[in-house]
């Protein structure tokens, strides 16, 4: 669903957020965490450090960590600057305009699914993500 940027930038949010509140973590030791390729890693983390979802420090401690921490850091917000949300809103069957009053075949579909789509989006936090993880390892 997620193009390979985006994803590599949830996955990196999420290995972020398992850290502790306030700890910096190093590009390097998250491209050997999630096997990324460090450049492009460290390229996605720039971009989330500029869209003020993560801080990010220089030097020997520093590295990056979440500007506001799990549970106030979106799904929505780590997907914005890599997807172009907009798309979702167009016709999947391609139609310029595509309304309630002007519906193609799939238009009332596509609406559940799109809503959908952007409640899931804006409803999930980096902790819910965290939290599942947890639950899911054997004790």
């Amino acid at each position: 669903m997620f193009n390979q940027t985006c994803e590599y930038a949830v996955r990196a949010a999420i290995a972020i957020a398992r850290h502790e509140a306030g700890q910096y973590v190093l590009a390097r030791e998250l491209s050997r965490e999630l096997d990324l390729p460090h450049q492009y890693l460290a390229k996605i983390l720039q971009q989330l450090a500029k869209a003020r979802i993560l801080e990010s420090s220089r030097g020997r401690l520093g590295g990056f960590r979440l500007a506001r921490g799990a549970a106030k850091t979106r799904l929505l917000d780590i997907v914005a600057p890599f997807e172009d949300l907009r798309r979702t809103d167009q016709c999947v069957m391609g139609q310029k305009v595509c309304s309630d009053a002007t519906a193609c075949p799939m238009h009332d579909f596509w609406a559940a699914v799109r809503k959908r789509y952007h409640d899931e989006l804006e409803g999930k936090t980096l902790a819910d993500f965290v939290n599942f993880e947890n639950s899911r390892r054997p004790a």
